[in-house]
């Protein structure tokens, strides 16, 4: 898959769920792939998207349950 239908395919799931984990942005964009410059603009295109990126779906409901304790 070229960059260009990643990054759409990966903004087009963001947006969906208002959300994307580290590891399907890690997943869809290994470090070798992508330019630091390019993930940073993909990154605040997201959050300006109101896309948040969390840690993981895991890790979230965590934190989620220890604040509520």
């Amino acid at each position: 898959m070229k960059q260009k239908d990643m990054m759409d395919s990966l903004l087009s799931l963001g947006v969906q769920r208002g959300k994307i984990t580290c590891q399907e942005f890690n997943d869809a964009f290994p470090a070798e792939f992508l330019p630091l410059e390019e993930m940073e603009r993909f990154l605040q295109l997201l959050e300006g998207l109101g896309v948040k990126v969390i840690d993981s779906e895991e890790d979230r409901k965590k934190k989620a349950r220890r604040s509520h304790s």
